[in-house]
């Protein structure tokens, strides 16, 4: 724990419940001074927070002016309302801006309030509203998809992959910093694997003929169309079968129907014909001769075949045009079926959370099966497959293969029992947990076979600190029982950021830099190299623990833990020392001015260097005829909110 500096401004907590009380153990920890503050003594979780709180704790209700003030909520730096009472919170943050236009302000939803919410976040300044529920859907999925990699998302347009194995590429992988310290697993780009490095990519580039580029666009399009085309024979066989008959009906009745009145005639006919009519088109057919003669028993029967179909078409029309007003105006739906090929992943209760992990998975194509009550299902829900009970999705599943099963309804006891009946049927399934306790979900996990086990406080507590400490918080994804926040930084002058390479932001203080964007760019540059100094006006993505936000605050940055050796030859080649200063320049971040100043300095030239940008400088100049040693240096530790080496 870091000494806590009283001159530095406070952040003041409000509600001492167990989401406010989780949050409470994060930020002491940190050094910041902290006041909380509770309508009433608190239900203590554990002997130790009561120690650390109780002396700072006042009592009242924070929707009062002079409670706030009491508690010190004018020289506040961040004010966290974190009640179970939505309404409250949201009444508090009004209070407390008018107390208080510079503090940061966190206020907690529960749900009921969250439109209003995101209203007040558009209009008053540094306010962030946080929905610990809804921030438990990007775990959940991210537990719940299929596949070998342990996270996916999007940043900039741009698909990431987080997964466990070696380092092939220096450039597109990154390793996952976290606070326990190496975890062996591997942020990348999505393509890194679908069609290897991009530097190899780039470099057949120049090597194709224009035949082969050209080819190239060819083939993906054909290979597109061929799959729309097999798309549709699966799901609109019938449609189209239908629209062929009609369009054939079309052609075939105005050539019969014609006759000596052209087109035009056999047009009006057959539309007639089609729309359901009988007696008047074909009276048209038959001309003036006062009714059919036996000889037009076959143009009779033509007629009442196309007035048949003709009513048939009216009456899926009508019923297709009941069926879209019942559904907007009185919410009915249609329960959609499972189909034969598909393999859901199931979903256990869960509510607003359940259809927001629907809407999730469906942008990756991933048929769900929800077990609701019937008086629980949603009515905007049509992509699911809904039953009311654990038994009926059993017999609808049947033999089939379930890739995921999630239980949302935080009932423990409930889920725990249908999670251990499930574990024997469904062996290969990945099974999820939604847990409403904090600190078990490790070990309850171990306990269930593997489960994923998610908790709602540990999510939601860590993305408020991190808002406390003036973080814009785009996501949170749990990894090896740690959660690790993807921020959005906005580079300042004055910031502890400015002026540092990429990998002095991995190495010195914990950052996995996702993405770069210069002023004026349209377009982010994902995975920058090592060496790419960040300047002022810069926009990253990061991936970061609450220890690493903390130590770039504090601007507690680790030093270099390699040092590199040149040893150069005498008098230096004035080629050699243009290629060398180069090297430095977009390995090290040097200019080029601090570059020629090194080089100056005699024979030998040690610098301190991080080991990825060590490797890069002595693969460039491996060739060079000078001497290269990379060494590591004795490691230092820095305290408990160290970001890793």
């Amino acid at each position: 724990m870091l000494p806590v500096d009283p001159a530095e401004p406070p952040v003041l907590l409000c509600g001492l419940g167990a989401f406010g009380q989780a949050v409470a153990a994060r930020l002491l920890p940190s050094g910041l001074p902290l006041r909380v503050l509770d309508h009433r003594p608190p239900d203590w979780r554990t002997p130790q927070l009561q120690e650390s709180l109780e002396p700072l704790l006042s009592l009242g209700d924070m929707r009062k002016p002079h409670v706030l003030r009491l508690a010190g909520v004018e020289r506040a730096r961040a004010v966290l309302l974190l009640s179970a009472d939505s309404g409250a919170n949201l009444e508090a943050a009004l209070q407390v801006r008018l107390l208080n236009e510079s503090a940061a302000i966190v206020v907690r939803s529960t749900g009921e309030l969250d439109s209003l919410g995101s209203l007040l976040q558009q209009r008053l300044p540094s306010l962030v509203v946080v929905n610990p529920l809804q921030l438990s859907a990007g775990a959940l999925v991210q537990a719940l998809r299929p596949g070998p990699q342990l996270a996916r998302f999007s940043v900039e347009g741009e698909s990431f992959e987080i997964r466990l194995g070696e380092r092939e590429d220096q450039r597109f992988q990154r390793p996952v910093r976290l606070e326990n310290g190496e975890s062996g697993l591997l942020v990348m780009p999505l393509a890194f694997y679908a069609q290897g490095s991009r530097q190899a990519k780039g470099g057949s580039r120049g090597s194709q003929t224009l035949r082969q580029r050209v080819a190239a666009p060819l083939r993906r399009w054909a290979a597109a169309a061929r799959r729309l085309l097999q798309r549709g024979r699966q799901l609109r066989r019938l449609p189209l079968l239908l629209i062929l008959v009609l369009l054939l009906m079309g052609l075939i009745g105005v050539a019969r129907f014609g006759g000596d009145g052209g087109v035009a005639r056999g047009v009006f006919i057959t539309a007639a014909l089609l729309k359901g009519e009988y007696v008047d088109p074909t009276n048209v057919v038959l001309g003036p001769r006062g009714g059919p003669d036996p000889g037009d028993a076959a143009l009779v029967a033509v007629t009442l075949v196309y007035s048949l179909v003709g009513t048939l078409l009216s009456s899926a029309l009508v019923a297709l045009l009941l069926d879209q007003l019942l559904l907007s105006r009185l919410g009915m739906r249609r329960a959609r079926q499972l189909r034969r090929s598909e393999q859901p992943i199931v979903l256990f209760g869960g509510g607003a959370l359940a259809s927001h992990v629907v809407e999730m998975l469906r942008r990756e194509r991933h048929a769900v099966l929800r077990v609701e009550s019937e008086n629980d299902q949603p009515r905007d829900d049509r992509h699911s497959v809904f039953v009311p009970s654990l038994e009926k999705a059993v017999s609808l599943l049947g033999g089939r293969e379930v890739p995921a099963a999630a239980f949302l309804s935080g009932q423990l006891l409930q889920d725990l029992q249908h999670l251990l009946q499930l574990q024997g049927l469904w062996p290969h399934t990945r099974f999820a947990l939604l847990a409403r306790s904090e600190g078990t979900g490790g070990r309850l996990g171990g306990v269930l076979g593997g489960a994923a086990v998610i908790s709602p406080i540990e999510i939601g507590a860590d993305v408020v600190v991190a808002s406390a400490f003036g973080e814009q918080v785009e996501g949170v994804w749990r990894l090896q029982e740690e959660n690790l926040l993807q921020v959005r930084y906005r580079v300042k002058a004055g910031d502890t950021l400015a002026g540092l390479t990429v990998s002095r932001l991995d190495h010195g203080y914990g950052l996995t830099v996702l993405t770069l964007r210069r002023p004026g760019q349209e377009r982010a540059r994902a995975m920058p190299s090592p060496g790419h100094v960040v300047a002022v006006g810069d926009e990253l993505v990061v991936l970061a623990g609450l220890s690493a936000l903390r130590r770039v605050e504090q601007g507690a940055i680790r030093p270099p833990a390699w040092m590199v050796s040149l040893t150069l030859p005498q008098p230096l080649d004035p080629s050699l020392a243009m290629t060398v200063r180069q090297c430095l320049a977009r390995h090290l971040g040097l200019s080029p001015a601090s570059a020629l100043a090194l080089l100056q300095q005699g024979e030998r030239v040690r610098l301190p260097v991080d080991p990825d940008c060590g490797a890069l400088l002595i693969r460039d100049l491996d060739h060079q005829p000078i001497g290269l040693a990379l060494d590591p240096l004795p490691l230092i530790p820095t305290g408990p909110w160290d970001g890793g080496a």
